[in-house]
């Protein structure tokens, strides 16, 4: 694949593959949740812009995040495609997941803790972002002890660029796919 390069924060704590002369933003917090972006030139940055796109936005961008060491962040965000991050959710809140993966969208185990899913267009799913135009590809991954939290890649580009996809979200889940 000669027209992708990895793009990755100043410390190389995440890469995302991308296309080559697309641009790249990263942003972290004090807890170490942040992650990193990559979207066409003059196109809006990915984490200035709503991440639940209107169905007719045509945005395509590869994001990548992590919810860092707060625990309560990764059970919320992994409680829907993770019967383990619900049951945790459930234990230290007291209350049952609030979300709840839409009907469209396809979810496929990968290997443990580690889901890929499908929000096809015009779906808000899991995808951040999704529900525009491009179908949103992505990985999730949840283990309760990892410190780093939970890593979630989604991909959004047309049909005939989503081989791009294919490989970004493999590289994703061979690089944080692990506890």
């Amino acid at each position: 694949m000669s027209h992708v390069e990895v793009f990755t924060d100043d410390r190389g704590f995440m890469r995302l593959l991308g296309p080559i002369g697309w641009m790249c933003s990263a942003s972290y917090g004090a807890d170490g949740s942040g992650g990193v972006s990559v979207y066409a030139v003059g196109e809006t940055n990915p984490e200035q812009a709503d991440t639940l796109l209107s169905p007719s936005s045509p945005e395509q961008a590869i994001v990548g995040s992590e919810t860092g060491s707060c625990q309560g962040c990764t059970d919320s965000r992994a409680c829907a495609l993770f019967a383990t991050a619900a049951t945790e959710f459930q234990s230290v809140f007291g209350q049952a997941c609030s979300q709840t993966p839409p009907a469209a969208e396809s979810v496929k185990q990968i290997s443990a803790g580690v889901v890929g899913f499908e929000d096809p267009s015009g779906v808000a799913g899991d995808g951040v972002p999704s529900g525009g135009l491009n179908v949103a590809e992505g990985v999730m991954t949840y283990f309760p002890s990892n410190p780093y939290g939970s890593w979630l890649d989604t991909c959004t580009l047309p049909e005939p660029d989503q081989s791009l996809c294919s490989a970004d979200l493999s590289e994703f889940a061979a690089w944080y796919g692990h506890s």
